[in-house]
């Protein structure tokens, strides 16, 4: 190993630890803030160039984002999401039912608008929703955050990951949504399935008495939970938001043929809802929407744009392909060894860095299979633990400040044979 993949190595695996670690004895230690110190080494230990630095920031990524969370704190503040979550439980009369409509409902939500930002708003209700009902918390938890990686599969602004590939392929919206939605789909039924069975105690008949002191059984009182529950009145100025995501999707669906990439398409669709929406409602202001973005989000990603690229331009990255080459006998030019050397990667680094690192490779191989494949593999992989993607660590984050703590065990035993099932759906429909 030469010297400058060493030194990336001694700046890169700390990093990670911090990042997965988080809490330490005595301080708590904030995801972007390590990431931007990794990257600040980088740059000092001349690593990576002041200009490559500068230069590996992607600002279309970085746009992209910007106005999809724009677009989501305008439905929030309208009310949008806890007027579904009303919708929910009204249709649910037993318990498994509110688990399948709750995980296609987050699916689908987290397919139009980035799922950190669906389940960072869920998670509370999730909780005073089974609270509400005498049900367990933990298997509806776990069905959130799975729904919500697989649901972001089918679309370029379903997850950080997606929206960088996007960016970084060219792809457009609808080569992205015919090549991923159908493994979304039926990735999805098979996770129902899975936490139902895994979980199956949780919503069969019969009375238990468990940690929360919640009482199980099939049939809920869908009129009774919603007079606990905290409801906010939905605002008329919703319709002005859900009008402006839904230009925001046909200007996707005909960016090619209009020339416009979709970063500028969900920016320019972020900036007229930060305009008008308190144009529309009096009591929300530009600022206020502007301090209600993910600014975390964002500075983390500029922070993995310098590190990573100081990983991949030190030689680091080719030996790590070369170890995982000759350990397991796969090529990375095809679908089944890139999907699984990405799963490997998301579940060891979290799926948005290992995209990252990878996305140079398959870039020089310019096969829209295997960016199709990449975007696929890092997401469904991302399931198998609560560190393998972003909104799981939110859903547990959210869940444990309302009380529920979900374990490590609880979260794996039903996301691994969901993250193998899944990963061997994405391989056949890709290779096919």
């Amino acid at each position: 190993m030469e010297s400058a993949a060493l030194l990336a190595l001694l700046i890169f695996v700390p990093t990670y630890l911090l990042i997965s670690v988080r809490n330490l004895k005595f301080v708590v230690l904030e995801r972007y803030a390590v990431v931007l110190f990794g990257a600040a080494l980088m740059v000092l230990l001349g690593v990576v160039s002041t200009t490559d630095a500068l230069e590996a920031i992607d600002l279309g990524t970085l746009a992209l984002l910007f106005g999809m969370m724009l677009i989501v704190v305008g439905l929030e503040l309208c009310g949008f999401f806890d007027w579904v979550a009303v919708q929910i439980i009204k249709r649910s009369q037993t318990r498994f039912k509110l688990l399948a409509i709750e995980m296609v409902v987050i699916a689908v939500l987290s397919a139009l608008i980035l799922n950190d930002a669906v389940v960072l708003l869920f998670t509370p209700i999730v909780v005073k929703t089974c609270i509400a009902i005498k049900a367990n918390p933990i298997p509806y938890l776990v069905g959130e955050a799975v729904a919500a990686n697989i649901g972001s599969v089918a679309t370029p602004v379903g997850n950080p990951q997606n929206a960088f590939i996007a960016v970084q392929s060219g792809m457009s919206f609808n080569t992205f949504f015919t090549g991923l939605a159908p493994i979304a789909l039926v990735s999805l039924l098979v996770a129902v399935g899975i936490i139902y069975i895994i979980f199956r105690k949780d919503f069969t008949d019969g009375v238990h008495i468990g940690k929360f002191g919640l009482k199980n059984g099939m049939a809920i009182d869908g009129d009774d939970a919603l007079t606990k529950l905290c409801r906010k009145k939905v605002d008329k100025a919703v319709y002005l938001v859900l009008g402006i995501l839904a230009l925001v999707f046909l200007g996707f669906i005909f960016s090619d043929p209009l020339g416009l990439p979709l970063a500028l398409i969900a920016f320019i669709g972020g900036a007229a809802v930060l305009f008008l929406l308190p144009l529309t409602k009096k009591e929300v202001t530009a600022g206020g929407m502007v301090k209600k973005v993910d600014w975390t989000l964002l500075l983390f990603f500029i922070g993995l744009f310098v590190l990573l690229k100081g990983v991949a331009s030190s030689g680091l990255l080719d030996d790590m392909m070369n170890v995982f080459q000759n350990v397991t006998g796969d090529g990375m030019d095809d679908v089944g060894g890139l999907s699984l050397f990405s799963a490997l990667l998301s579940n060891l680094i979290s799926n948005v860095p290992a995209v990252m690192l990878l996305a140079p490779f398959v870039s020089d191989i310019s096969s829209t299979n295997l960016w199709l494949a990449l975007a696929s593999s890092s997401t469904l992989a991302g399931n198998a633990t609560i560190l393998g993607a972003a909104a799981n660590i939110i859903v547990v984050e959210k869940a444990a400040a309302e009380g529920v703590e979900v374990s490590l065990k609880d979260f794996m035993k039903a996301g691994i044979p969901i993250t193998m099932i899944t990963l061997l759906i994405s391989v056949l429909f890709l290779s096919i």
